[in-house]
């Protein structure tokens, strides 16, 4: 007996350790984290039971109802410790909801549990069937005793088929560390049935739970740390266990459009105090409300919120209560600070089916422009541009080696001349799979993979090929036009193919112009600055472009050896159709006071055309006089009038 009592002592400090951990590793939030707790307590006080009735026996005869009472106990809490673990496996890898939904299931889960509690609690005391107290006061296990473990090895089996079932969501440390639970518990088993003088299962459960903390419960790699909330590693892991089970659940994604801002005007550290403050306003919203929600955040000013099934018919309410928590305004020190975070409901996988997709779905939601209303992505994403993002590299290299890219321009109008006198070259791609790619989209996704300077190269190539052709020559036109994005006018190589192209081909500098679009950032701009001064030294003509669109200083285009501006066709159609017109005026006034020709883009009718000559504005590019064509069917255009 004292070598029982003595395991179960042991047992107690192993589960004092647990508790411990539990706390000081923050391990209390989430559906696992509760499980665990639920587990670990039920574990204390079967550890607590057993030691009571060792106790009492250890005392003699007498005393048989409260060691009846004692041995009730710590066997229910025993048989009671595999029917939480597996619900602790079933929480671990997310498969809750379809007990929930499964009427048979959730029987299949509640009956034995039922039938455990009846044969200990009422049938036992009168039949002795699963122990008894003998004459001399010692317990005996009765004729039934072992239906309680047969009952109690089915949920640890039924919990491991699930763990195997969904073994790719599991690493291989917590596969060995769920494993080993069963493994020392069959162990403790045993060693009991053959020698039940030594009560050692308590010891072994606390052993191998103590295992599965250190090896399962993993806050170091799930928990952000200055926030307390799940980081974004355990989103990712979550979104690929929802996806895997096709568990259906709602998302609320929350992005600060002015992080980088605020950190320009605040500072690094007083808008972490603003990242802590948002996050105890969901904590103690999600505690208030009693809503059992998963709390991310993400970094950079992102947060998301996920509740599964329980909250179906609440799910958009739930991310309605977020929204106003994100969009209220912060104190940081005496200032109240203004906070545009926008939120999203998203339905994964109604609205969003793709882990992937989902994951990156904030970069959408920035570029939306802050209003403070809830957002829903059913109404924002869009698949196959998503599909297109993911897929851009395998797109790109199809395009070089099946020749898909291809190259198409559109002439520009004078006024003064009564002719087509130039033509600007826009790169076009057909791809079999997603159709014609937008250029702009074509061109910011190519630069994030790398690839933007092939196709600088082929473009340059495409257009010094046609500058070359007899045909051209007949055209009269005094140059074809080049649009460079900022990075691929940072290129340091650029006016080397650039030179290297025009020896192979016999073409003039002269003959080609670049569309420059300015940037905001003043480094970037000086980088950007470089390259342009060299293509204008050795001849080539340089255009600013998409004027109206953005940011331009008029110093920056005083420094920059410009032969013209290119008006953004929103910004020529605005300026038209406005009562005050006295911007656009002004802005074609500037140009003329300059010395630069203006080229308004975007003439779409006569009216249109008739504005602008009394504006003096000579040059004119639009559907009104042709759409982008093939460089044979530009010839033809030209040439047959």
């Amino acid at each position: 007996m004292i070598s029982s009592i003595a395991f179960d002592y042991c047992a107690l400090i192993v589960e004092t350790l647990i508790v411990i951990s539990i706390t000081v590793r923050r391990m209390t939030r989430g559906r696992v984290n509760r499980w665990a707790l639920l587990l670990i307590s039920d574990i204390i006080l079967t550890t607590i039971a057993d030691i009571g009735d060792q106790m009492l026996e250890k005392l003699g005869p007498g005393n048989t109802v409260w060691k009846y009472i004692a041995n009730a106990f710590s066997l229910w809490g025993t048989c009671t410790t595999s029917v939480l673990f597996c619900g602790y496996l079933f929480a671990m890898v997310g498969i809750w909801y379809k007990i929930r939904e499964r009427r048979l299931l959730a029987c299949s889960y509640t009956v034995p549990v039922v039938l455990i509690t009846l044969l200990i609690f009422v049938v036992n005391p009168f039949t002795r069937v699963i122990y008894y107290i003998n004459e001399d006061g010692f317990y005996q296990r009765g004729p039934f005793f072992y239906t309680l473990y047969a009952l109690s090895y089915m949920y640890i089996l039924v919990g491991y088929w699930q763990v195997i079932k969904y073994r790719r969501l599991l690493g291989s440390i917590k596969l060995f560390s769920v494993f080993m639970v069963f493994a020392l518990n069959v162990l403790a088993s045993v060693i009991q049935a053959l020698k039940p003088q030594y009560c050692v299962q308590m010891f072994f459960t606390s052993s191998s739970f103590l295992m599965m903390v250190l090896g399962i419960q993993s806050p170091e790699e799930r928990m952000h740390g200055s926030t307390g909330l799940f980081s974004m590693n355990a989103y990712v892991q979550d979104i690929n266990k929802y996806k895997v089970i096709e568990a259906p659940v709602g998302v609320t994604l929350s992005v600060m459009t002015n992080y980088d801002s605020l950190i320009e005007m605040l500072g690094f550290f007083s808008v972490q105090h603003i990242i802590y403050d948002i996050a105890r306003r969901l904590e103690t919203w999600a505690k208030t409300d009693r809503v059992d929600a998963d709390l991310y955040y993400l970094g950079g000013g992102r947060f998301a919120a996920i509740v599964d099934e329980r909250y179906k018919d609440n799910m958009l309410p739930i991310s309605q209560r977020i929204n106003s928590i994100m969009t209220s305004e912060v104190e940081v020190g005496e200032m109240t600070v203004r906070v545009m975070n926008n939120v999203c409901f998203i339905a994964f996988p109604g609205d969003i089916d793709d882990p992937d997709f989902l994951v990156a779905f904030d970069g959408r939601l920035e570029s939306e422009p802050y209003s403070g209303e809830l957002r829903y992505a059913e109404k924002l994403f869009n698949k196959k541009r998503f599909e297109l993002r993911r897929d851009i590299s395998r797109i790109i290299d199809r395009a070089f080696s099946e020749k898909l890219f291809a190259i198409h321009f559109q002439p520009v109008y004078s006024i003064k001349d009564k002719r087509f006198v130039r033509a600007e070259a826009f790169l076009r791609l057909n791809d079999p799979d997603f159709g014609q790619i937008k250029p702009d989209l074509l061109i910011s996704e190519a630069e994030k993979i790398h690839s933007i300077h092939a196709i600088t190269a082929f473009v340059i190539e495409e257009v010094c090929r046609f500058i070359s052709m007899p045909d051209y020559l007949l055209m009269g036109f005094e140059y074809i036009e080049i649009n460079l994005s900022p990075v691929q006018c940072m290129w340091s190589d650029l006016l080397n193919v650039l030179l290297s192209t025009l020896r192979n081909y016999n073409v003039l500098p002269k003959s080609i112009c670049f569309n420059i679009t300015d940037v905001e950032n003043q480094e970037m701009f000086e980088k950007m600055l470089d390259n342009i001064n060299a293509l204008s030294q050795v001849g080539f003509n340089v255009f600013m472009d998409d004027f109206g669109a953005g940011i331009f200083e008029v110093e920056r285009i005083a420094r920059m050896p410009l032969s013209g501006i290119k008006l953004d066709r929103a910004f020529v159609k605005e300026g038209l159709e406005s009562d005050d017109q006295s911007v656009f005026e002004g802005s074609l006034r500037m140009i003329g006071d300059l010395g630069l020709d203006a080229v308004a883009v975007g003439v779409e009718n006569k009216a249109m055309e008739s504005r602008l000559m009394e504006l003096d504005c000579n040059y004119l590019q639009g559907y009104y006089y042709c759409m982008p064509l093939e460089k044979k069917e530009l010839i033809r255009f030209i040439l047959m009038g």
